[in-house]
């Protein structure tokens, strides 16, 4: 039995709770970076590894980490069963789907493709993941996954479709039909629209919530990403890529918000360290002015950011999400 899992935190529980497990750890993150529906072409695959390197991931760690991953998902028929361990959250979502209309692309055989797909666990509130369930917790869940359906392997080459295509009107679409088969798909890929900039500011929704909690004095990054994580549990967000979405906010053409203390930590640094518990937040003039709807972050700074497989770059018009009609336009 393979066990393909979220991340190294989980594949650790994992290990420590049934410890001849054969893991394979998918690590690379698909709600950031230059993506494609064919996803391993060349082209997408330099992209990708251009973009994590810019980002401080070590030259050559990207490389590595994906053609060991690919590798071992190759050998898929090595093993007579297979168990997705996923939550419910975007991050998670984007993988899964990946995953399985990857194995919808390829004769499974006799090979039985075995999941397990959980949005809480007795006892935790809020429920931020399978990595903070203990070894003993896990032990519990062992065996109550389900096997994949071929409606959920369609439904997944259809979402893996729309989320890594170009087009957020095909998106929400999408989602406005019929998503049961994959009961957490709808929840994610909601929150992947709203990270597009709004129509009233140009602040994707998890940087205007940012934005607001440093107004009513969270100046404390460390509480801030506490904050903003349990407020979008559904979005999956990782440390690394809020201080990311500060560090811009702060280094932008016309700041939002001002970091006393230095930049935050990237990849490979110490990102729960002193640095960051040094470092305070406070709102520009500017960053208030794009809170009450007065500016518009995009018109004034520009974009460069992909969201799946749509990069939006300049200063409009662009994708954008109305919050009030809850859709994608373009303006």
């Amino acid at each position: 039995m393979l066990h393909i899992v979220n991340g190294d935190s989980f594949a650790t529980k994992l290990r420590k709770a049934v410890p001849d497990a054969d893991i394979l750890v998918w690590r690379e993150s698909l709600y950031e970076g230059p993506l494609s529906v064919s996803f391993t072409d060349p082209k997408t695959r330099e992209a990708r590894a251009r973009y994590f390197t810019d980002l401080g991931v070590p030259a050559g760690q990207f490389e590595h980490f994906t053609s060991e991953q690919e590798q071992k998902l190759e050998g898929f028929r090595a093993y007579s069963q297979i168990v997705l361990w996923f939550e419910h959250d975007l991050y998670d979502q984007a993988m899964l789907i990946y995953l399985l209309q990857w194995f919808a692309r390829h004769n499974l055989e006799k090979v039985r493709l075995l999941l397990i797909c959980i949005d809480s666990f007795p006892g935790i509130e809020p429920f931020r993941g399978l990595g903070s369930l203990t070894p003993q917790q896990i032990l519990t869940l062992m065996g109550t996954w389900e096997e994949v359906t071929g409606e959920q392997l369609e439904l997944a080459v259809r979402a893996w479709n729309v989320y890594a295509g170009d087009n957020p009107a095909e998106l929400f679409e999408f989602i406005r039909g019929d998503t049961a088969g994959l009961p957490f798909l709808k929840r994610a890929l909601e929150c992947h629209l709203k990270r597009l900039p709004s129509l009233h500011n140009g602040l994707s929704a998890v940087l205007e919530s940012a934005l607001i909690g440093i107004r009513y004095g969270i100046d404390s990054p460390a509480a801030l990403f506490l904050k903003i994580s349990d407020q979008w549990l559904d979005y999956g967000l990782g440390d690394v890529q809020f201080w990311r979405e500060l560090n811009d906010a702060a280094r932008c053409e016309k700041p939002l918000i001002v970091r006393r203390g230095g930049a935050l930590p990237g990849f490979g640094n110490d990102n729960t360290g002193a640095s960051v518990k040094e470092i305070r937040l406070s709102l520009t003039p500017f960053g208030e002015t794009v809170l009450a709807g007065k500016a518009d972050q995009v018109a004034v700074n520009g974009i460069c950011t992909w969201f799946g497989g749509l990069f939006l770059s300049g200063k409009g018009p662009v994708w954008r999400w109305n919050k009030e009609l809850g859709t994608a336009v373009y303006k």
